[in-house]
């Protein structure tokens, strides 16, 4: 009978939590600071000692000019779109009533995107599209479903590296570009799992470099994100996935998007995802369980 009685106060709980009531209050995350560490997985740690190029396939010369063909943009989609993955994620969210300690978690689900960068099963996804994740899934173009473990995170730059569980065969690839030679103006793409749309393509230009959307921070020591802005579509669940040039390399990591807005979209430069990635080889981080 008591088990009985746990049951319907939950449901209640749920109830009153999913129309806003004021008697219940989600907590919060901590506030992230510019000053923030890296946070290394324990399974991070067979990355030790290796160079950029073990655990990244580049690209050179990707801010050349090309010929814009009628074909180009379907042909770029097509050579990447293996190497892009849809994130579905288990997660946990707390809750407490107000005026009270007590505190309860709600089972959920969310979804991302993400794309390989090393043949052995190495990507890269937004660190918000796994920060709470208790189980992590990835499902390929063709519906194939992988177990991820994440490796490293960090909160501040926005970026995860994740890796395929036991992987028993190599992966294709999307090669890194250089995003300082990216100009505004210049054609891009992108390719994510949108509200669960998944390996959706949309395409745009570069309409500006070097934001900091937190300019009354540029003062603070610390790390700041130097964005790349784009008018290419980035909707709910197409986080972590690539910012893609004509040549077929991805100059970054597609984060946000200006909420009230259309056509302003963000993405984390590939220069400063390069240094989230040596600082994860240099062991530069806390150590999280």
């Amino acid at each position: 009978m008591r088990a009985r009685k746990t049951v319907v106060l939950l449901t209640l709980i749920l109830g009153v939590a999913s129309t806003g009531c004021f008697g219940i209050r989600r907590v919060q995350p901590t506030t992230v600071s510019p000053t923030d560490p890296i946070l290394l997985r324990p399974a991070a740690g067979e990355l030790r000692g290796k160079g950029l190029a073990d655990v990244v396939t580049r690209q050179a010369g990707n801010g050349e000019d090309v010929p814009l063909t009628s074909q180009l943009i379907r042909r770029v989609a097509t050579e990447v779109s293996a190497a892009v993955v849809s994130i579905y994620t288990k997660t946990e969210t707390t809750y407490r009533l107000r005026l009270s300690r007590l505190r309860f978690t709600v089972p959920g689900e969310a979804l991302g995107s993400a794309f390989f960068i090393h043949p052995s099963g190495l990507l890269l996804t937004n660190n918000h599209v796994i920060e709470n994740a208790t189980k992590i899934t990835a499902r390929n173009q063709d519906g194939e479903d992988f177990d991820i473990q994440v490796l490293a995170r960090d909160p501040v730059l926005d970026l995860a590296l994740l890796k395929v569980v036991n992987p028993n065969r190599e992966f294709p690839v999307i090669p890194m570009g250089a995003s300082e030679d990216i100009g505004v103006g210049d054609w891009v793409i992108a390719v994510g799992n949108p509200l669960g749309l998944g390996h959706t393509v949309t395409h745009g230009i570069i309409s500006q470099t070097g934001r900091n959307l937190k300019a009354h921070q540029e003062n603070l020591p610390g790390r700041h994100i130097e964005f790349l802005q784009t008018d290419t579509a980035i909707n709910p669940g197409s986080s972590g996935g690539p910012l893609i040039t004509l040549t077929g390399a991805w100059i970054g990591v597609n984060t946000a998007g200006l909420a009230g807005a259309e056509g302003i979209y963000f993405s984390v430069p590939s220069s400063q995802t390069a240094e989230f990635l040596e600082s994860v080889m240099a062991g530069d981080g806390d150590l999280e369980p």
